[in-house]
């Protein structure tokens, strides 16, 4: 499975103390997210990857030293929670 972010201007990221709002204008919803969230969001403009993809570009950009083997789990479970706020897409 692959994944992309929707068009830019289909949504409004605003951090807000430790967590982040994403407000998805198609839908007219705002999401309260983590930071991975946005990392993860940031990762996919422009460009499609698959789940290993996102965790080898999070681990070059962010320190996630003592996460082990949780990464793939932790980022697939972000994967999945995006796509069904419509925030990003699922590429088959």
């Amino acid at each position: 499975m692959r994944y992309r972010a929707a068009a830019r201007d289909a949504y409004v990221v605003r951090p807000v103390d430790d967590l982040t709002l994403v407000y998805h204008r198609p839908s007219g919803m705002t999401h309260v997210v983590s930071p991975a969230v946005v990392a993860i969001l940031d990762l996919l403009h422009g460009r499609t990857l698959g789940i290993g993809e996102v965790c080898e570009q999070l681990a070059q950009h962010h320190d996630l030293d003592g996460e082990g083997d949780d990464i793939a789990r932790v980022v697939t479970a972000r994967l999945n929670e995006m796509a069904a706020m419509d925030i990003i897409d699922r590429i088959a």
